[in-house]
This record gives structure tokens, C-alpha cells and sequence, in this order.
């Protein structure tokens, strides 16, 4: 008796860590990112917002840089702004990187 219940013991140890040993590992998720391009007009309305009031425009080259119009038409420098900030203001999503498009735009890279 004390035998079969030993082997019984066993045999059912032996399943259960080859069930263990069989399961598969669990898998890193990857994460869905989706670019998302902020032409000058759009940087505008950030700068607007949060630079001077009056901005009109903004060009990413590096920095965000926020202009007005002048009263010869030109464009006038209004201050900086953050690119990180600029991202998070046209989204609620979780931005991971920022980058220079053409035409001096902001590319933001986001979380779907």
C-alpha cells in the first residue's frame, strides 16, 4: 500500500512539473506607437496658448520657437516653448519621443 501510494505521489509530482515546464513564458506586450505631425499653424496654436498670446506660428528646428505677426507682415520672435509640452497639449496620450519633420514641423511619437 505505502508503495502504490509513493508511486501514485510520483507519478502525479511528475505531471505536474511537466505541465509546469511545458507552459509557455509569458511574452512581452509591444507597444502600438503611432506618429503624429504638428505643422507650424498647429505649433501656432500651442504657442498661443501657452508662450504669448498672440502667436501666430511656430517652427520646430531643434527648439520651438514662436513668432507673431509684425506690422510689415513679417515675423516677429515671441519666445520659446517646450517640445514635450507641445505633444502633450494636442493629446491626452503618453508621448515617447519628439523629432523635426520637413518644413520645420514637430513629428511627437505616441502610445495608442
Amino acid at each position: 500500500m505505502l508503495r502504490r501510494s509513493a508511486i501514485l505521489f510520483a507519478g502525479l509530482f511528475l505531471a505536474g512539473a511537466g505541465a509546469i515546464a511545458t507552459t509557455a513564458p509569458a511574452q512581452a506586450r509591444t507597444l502600438a506607437t503611432a506618429d503624429i505631425v504638428m505643422s507650424p499653424l498647429s505649433l501656432g496654436d500651442y504657442c498661443a496658448a501657452k508662450v504669448y498670446s498672440n502667436s501666430m506660428i511656430g517652427f520646430y528646428q531643434g527648439n520651438l520657437s514662436c513668432y507673431q505677426r509684425g506690422t510689415s507682415g513679417n515675423l516677429v520672435y515671441v519666445g520659446s516653448g517646450n517640445p514635450w509640452q507641445a505633444c502633450e497639449f494636442f493629446t491626452r496620450s503618453v508621448v515617447t519621443a519628439y523629432r523635426q519633420g520637413v518644413s520645420q514641423s514637430l513629428i511627437c511619437t505616441y502610445v495608442q
